[in-house]
């Protein structure tokens, strides 16, 4: 999916061709978020120059599959507290730090120590284990929505209805300016096209306006508490 698309987009700086895409874009149309993509960029839904719509639709989908709070909660469906990812690394650091408390050496003197004898190693490994997880924590605290161990409601395949409206929500909001208003019978074409392509066709269509509104409800929650 979307793994085709022209790694330098020059949509909205070219003319067309017949199909929607541009003329450069080799993507794939076989799936229908494909195709609800393009029917998409044909009515000239999308405003963001320079930035291909195909991979911008699959980015989001598939961060919001892997760490959205929804995503979580549904590989944890009995689980009331969510595997937050900065919670866990914040605990990991807390705990090597009390190691190199123990110590009663700086990490720079462990660093330093010229000694190659077994005994050192251990602790120069917690020490780099430490550089890891602070890089990690770094990369996972912007992906990471505010409050995201609160539990999402709804039954497990409302969930999965939820963490795809969020990420086609999101993505959205990057290609249109906007989140999807109420009612937005384009907006609600491409989630659909997004559930069938994951999980293929529903055997009864899910209620598409209120899983938009949940997934713009939390979007805006996240925007106001500094979250990404």
């Amino acid at each position: 999916m979307i793994a085709g698309a022209s790694p330098n987009c020059i949509f909205g700086r070219e003319e067309r061709r017949r199909g929607g895409a541009c003329s450069a874009c080799i993507r794939p149309t076989e799936l229908e978020i494909d195709r609800a993509v393009t029917q998409l960029i044909k009515s000239s839904s999308f405003r963001r120059v320079g930035v291909c719509p195909y991979r911008v639709v699959a980015s989001h989908l598939v961060a919001g599959l892997t760490l959205g709070p929804e995503a979580l909660r549904i590989r944890h469906p009995h689980n009331q507290d969510l595997v937050d990812p900065v919670t866990e690394v914040k605990g990991a650091l807390k705990r090597l730090s009390k190691i190199v408390f123990a110590t009663g050496l700086s990490r720079e003197d462990i660093e330093t120590i010229s000694n190659d004898a077994d005994r050192w190693q251990p602790l120069r490994a917690v020490v780099t284990a430490e550089r890891a997880l602070k890089r990690a924590l770094q990369l996972f605290e912007p992906q990471t929505p505010a409050k995201a161990s609160r539990p999402a409601r709804g039954r497990t395949g409302d969930l999965h209805v939820q963490a795809v409206a969020r990420a086609m929500a999101g993505a959205w909001h990057q290609l249109t300016g906007g989140l999807p208003a109420k009612d937005n019978s384009k907006f609600h074409n491409l989630l659909l096209a997004a559930i069938t392509t994951i999980y293929g066709h529903p055997d009864k269509e899910p209620n598409l306006e209120s899983a938009t509104k949940i997934a713009v409800e939390r979007i805006r929650e996240d925007m106001r508490t500094g979250a990404n």
